[in-house]
């Protein structure tokens, strides 16, 4: 379980790397996730990924960590199925209009996320 929790970690930060040095890779992530029903695909992504590191919480090097993670993951999830793809569309949308640099700082908050979870596993 803590393979799979590192490769996850490892795939976060390389695609906070990629969104660094290629700010355009966001906005055709973005592109896809407006996509019909690509929003659901995400929120239940998101709840899969936080029941996993909540399972995984107590047999990690720093539970509480994994566990925090876990349950923004489940908050997230759940908030895509509430607030609906009109409103999760106009996120992204929101998103998709900033400047390049406010992508790149949104890439390192990515970069560090995938690090803490590497750390944490």
């Amino acid at each position: 379980m803590t393979l799979l929790i590192k490769i996850i970690g490892t795939l976060v930060t390389g695609m906070g790397i990629i969104i660094l040095c290629n700010p355009h890779a966001a906005r055709r992530m973005m592109a896809f996730w407006r996509q019909g029903k690509n929003i659901y695909i995400g929120g239940s992504l998101r709840l899969l990924l936080g029941a996993l590191f909540l399972y995984y919480a107590p047999r990690a090097r720093v539970p509480q960590v994994l566990s925090v993670l876990g349950v923004l993951a489940l908050l997230g999830g759940l908030l895509i199925f509430i607030l609906g793809p009109e409103k999760v569309r106009v996120m992204l949308d929101w998103w998709d209009k900033q400047p390049e640099n406010r992508l790149r700082l949104l890439s390192l908050l990515i970069i560090a996320f995938g690090i803490l979870l590497l750390y944490a596993a």
